[in-house]
């Protein structure tokens, strides 16, 4: 399987193209007016923001510390990879760097002020990582959200299985079931994961300007071939509302009880019809 790279592409492709039928895709002039694509750099970060505190894996550093140390990463001696960084908790002229979003984070549920928790799942984050490091496990996004990663500098190669390869990939049990067991998609342990034997992923590079959707439930991993800037947000819709549903009111039966689980998943399914009718109703009107 290949990924498809496309430009020009209209909302209403994009939903009927992939959106619907939950294919990836890689948009390669989506965020061509970003102001980060000009001003987001190693040097950029470590001058002006360097006095930022970031924690990595429970080490807390500087951000010129983290910056000094992605400069000189090598795939001996990997840099530490800043990983899912709430933009929101740094400077706010840095959002402004990053507008608008590209059509493939749309439509967004998860930002319907009707939705609830609406505060605590609607964000940017970011990542910075020097050449030879990797993320740290195969996985798909919680919640069974769509991702889109947005490349602002640098390149990643990514490894991308589609959910039904996941009887080869391991998941692990109760609710990391998103995340692989096995630790190398490059070097798996075959004697301990044989199956994985049988996983076919597609390996492509992201480059600079270009934005990745990743479907809901689909398997992505990444190595960083040079020092890398991204960022990314997680989406919820019509085309992946029945999992993210059942996977939210999960979450809420664990910490608030069953019956709160159960009146905010009739509520939630009753959001989902409503706002599947007006998107609905727009495409005709």
């Amino acid at each position: 399987m290949s990924i498809d790279r496309r430009q020009n592409l209209s909302p209403r492709d994009f939903v009927r193209e992939y959106l619907g039928p939950l294919r990836p895709v890689i948009l390669t002039d989506s965020t061509s007016a970003w102001a980060a694509l000009r001003k987001w750099t190693p040097e950029f970060f470590g001058e002006r923001y360097g006095g930022l505190e970031v924690n990595i894996d429970g080490c807390a550093m500087a951000l010129r510390e983290l910056i000094a140390r992605v400069l000189v990463s090598s795939p001996e001696r990997p840099a530490p990879y800043l990983r899912n960084q709430l933009l929101s908790q740094w400077p706010p002229e840095l959002l402004a760097d990053v507008s608008p979003l590209p059509l493939c984070t749309q439509p967004n549920w998860l930002e319907n002020p009707f939705f609830p928790a609406r505060q605590s799942l609607k964000y940017f984050e970011v990542y910075i990582g020097g050449r030879g490091a990797t993320f740290p496990v195969l996985h798909y996004d919680g919640l069974h959200t769509h991702a889109v990663i947005m490349q602002i500098y640098g390149q990643k190669e990514f490894w991308v299985y589609p959910p039904e390869q996941s009887p080869f990939l391991y998941p692990r049990a109760g609710i990391e079931a998103n995340k692989s067991l096995v630790n190398d998609v490059e070097d798996p342990d075959l004697g301990r994961f044989p199956l994985f034997a049988q996983a076919r992923a597609t390996r492509f590079v992201l480059n600079p300007g270009e934005s990745l959707f990743v479907p809901a439930g689909w398997w992505h991993t990444t190595r960083l071939l040079s020092a890398t800037i991204s960022v990314s947000v997680n989406s919820a819709n019509a085309a992946n509302w029945r999992d993210f549903r059942r996977d939210f009111c999960a979450g809420i039966a664990r910490d608030r009880g069953s019956l709160r689980a159960r009146l905010t998943g009739v509520y939630l399914t009753l959001l989902g019809w409503v706002l599947s009718t007006l998107e609905m109703l727009e495409w005709f009107l």
